[in-house]
């Protein structure tokens, strides 16, 4: 009975003791002491160029740009929104499910080329890509253009048309572009496939350059 006592009697007075603090515990209302910065979500809207045709998705533009930007200290997640065979009113048709909806930090259109090879009046994809560049803006998404269009060999006067689509809109909604990012390729058949239109891997190595050179700054002022 005695040692009963001494026990309820210890029980007690433990009871009675303000609780020890947890080592390393946050106090009310704070953090656990790392920042955590936010990752961008960039959605790259275009076609077979930007989807890596007869690619892995490692070897497709926006992967391959994602892991170049990573090594310069720029992080971003890139979301490849490219479907092989897109005319710029097929990219503007998919926006819906393509750019909507993917809480996308930065829009990249690169789209145009199949215009061109299609033989489209120039006048068509400027309309679909300034109603992209309309839809972007009203969802607050800012965005950027590649310039794609592929010069050929007769000096058409199409092409000139086509290579002032993207300056011309760039201004108008006063968005960063990057001219025809298929220049640090073209001609060269060690960076295409045999269909001289399509990069192989390498192809992309070297495409992927010049755009992470561009976007870099882009999606550093996001911040």
């Amino acid at each position: 009975m005695r040692r009963l006592m001494v026990i309820i009697a210890l029980l007690l007075a433990a009871c009675g003791q303000p609780s020890a603090p947890v080592a390393n515990a946050p106090a009310a209302g704070e953090g656990s002491g790392m920042t955590r910065t936010h990752i961008p979500t960039i959605v790259m809207l275009g076609d077979s160029l930007t989807a890596g045709y007869d690619l892995s998705d490692q070897e497709a533009l926006p992967a391959v740009v994602e892991r170049l930007l990573a090594a310069r200290g720029v992080k971003a997640h890139f979301v490849n929104a490219g479907v092989s065979g897109d005319t710029t009113a097929d990219g503007l048709n998919r926006y819906d499910w393509s750019v909507a909806g993917t809480n996308a930090d930065l829009l990249v259109i690169a789209l145009g080329a199949n215009d061109f090879l299609m033989g489209l009046p120039p006048e068509r994809p400027k309309k679909n890509l300034a109603a992209i560049l309309d839809r972007a803006k009203a969802d607050g998404i800012p965005a950027a253009l590649i310039g794609v269009a592929i010069p050929s060999d007769d000096a058409d006067p199409r092409d000139a048309a086509y290579a002032a689509i993207y300056p011309d809109l760039a201004k108008q909604y006063g968005v960063p572009y990057q001219p025809n990012f298929m220049a640090p390729i073209a001609g060269k058949s060690g960076l295409l496939m045999e269909d001289g239109l399509h990069p192989t891997a390498r192809g992309v190595e070297a495409m992927a350059e010049s755009v992470a050179e561009f976007l870099a700054p882009v999606i550093a002022a996001l911040n």
